[in-house]
């Protein structure tokens, strides 16, 4: 039995930014020779079952040291105390507050926000994925010590776009990631010449996701198409084409996306105030180096706003090269994931 653990959900829908980030520091520390064993632990978390967080205790009282994912850990602070009780060392590594989940009703919002508090503040090392998770999770629970391992992303060639300009939407078609906005922005711009294409999982909310396949089918005839997720080859060809990456999340820990997008050359416009606008920008405060936006943060819940900067971006030539020049300027910024992995390997004291 290897010594080190790491507990992640096994009956998440993916793909996603959590578990993508999961399977790569996984295979990173595998590569550099850590002995770690990955355990899918099963459930709807988190909201899972009684049997489910019994097997939760059990596979986490078995190593010496394990780290768990947060929508597990969060959700089941009772069965980590069992474990941490029977001597294991425990970390957590939160991808997404759980209160800051969009849809939650008051009462699911409390009873998160209780559980989550207690767990982060068991005195276990907790670990976040960026700057804007650490500052939630200071400002949520008043915790002092919340280290930060923020995403890598793999080099990649640049994209050569599309005429018209392809504007691409990635990750799950949920109120959180707010495509639905998005597509009523884009509903008064039908005069100026562009695609979308939204891809992503859909069976989070499905009411929500037949809302914005509607949307989308109410748009004249061939400006946009809702795809379900997209891996391989099909997602190659879906980042060769585009022009700009949309996503307008309420709430967005990192936005692993962006930085997908950005290592290919194609800029992004972002929610304001999530963790995806420091992600385009290389830093919270701003960008780096001296470096220009490579795009635009704007209020996701302000469409109005989001239909005028999409309308000066389409419209002006000169925008749309500088958002590109910058998009190539910020590739040379970007972390690998082996400097992720070792980041929270040092976190966690692996």
């Amino acid at each position: 039995m290897a010594r080190h653990a790491f507990l992640v959900p096994a009956d998440l829908p993916g793909p996603s930014g959590g578990l993508t980030y999961n399977r790569r520091v996984l295979a990173q520390w595998r590569a550099a020779g850590l002995d770690v064993e990955e355990i899918a632990v099963s459930g709807r978390w988190p909201e899972a079952s009684p049997a489910d967080r019994e097997t939760l205790t059990r596979l986490a009282s078995a190593h010496r040291r394990v780290l768990i994912d947060g929508i597990i850990a969060s959700a089941a602070p009772d069965e980590l105390a069992q474990a941490a009780a029977s001597g294991t060392e425990i970390s957590v590594l939160v991808h997404l507050p759980l209160p800051a989940e969009s849809g939650l009703s008051f009462e699911d919002a409390q009873r998160l926000t209780a559980s989550e508090r207690a767990t982060v503040g068991a005195g276990y090392t907790v670990v976040c994925t960026s700057a804007w998770a650490q500052a939630d999770l200071q400002a949520r629970y008043g915790l002092d010590a919340v280290a930060v391992a923020e995403p890598g992303v793999d080099p990649a060639p640049l994209a050569s776009g599309s005429t018209p300009a392809r504007l691409l939407f990635l990750g799950a078609v949920t109120p959180r990631k707010n495509p639905l906005s998005l597509l009523q922005a884009l509903q008064r711009l039908t005069a100026l010449p562009w695609t979308l294409v939204i891809a992503g999982p859909q069976a989070q909310d499905p009411d929500y996701a037949a809302e914005v396949r509607a949307a989308a089918q109410a748009l004249p005839a061939g400006r946009a198409v809702v795809l379900g997720p997209a891996q391989g080859r099909d997602l190659q060809q879906l980042w060769e084409q585009t022009d700009l990456l949309v996503l307008p999340s309420v709430a967005e820990t990192y936005g692993m996306v962006v930085t997908e997008a950005l290592s290919r050359g194609i800029p992004a416009m972002v929610g304001s105030g999530t963790g995806a606008q420091a992600a385009l920008s290389g830093d919270p405060e701003g960008p780096r180096d001296g470096l220009s936006i490579p795009g635009a943060a704007v209020d996701p819940e302000d469409s109005h706003a989001w239909s005028e900067v999409l309308r000066d971006w389409l419209s002006d030539v000169s925008l749309r090269q500088t958002w590109s020049t910058a998009a190539q300027a910020h590739r040379a910024r970007l972390r690998s994931w082996t400097h992720a992995a070792q980041d929270l390997r040092t976190a966690i004291e692996w």
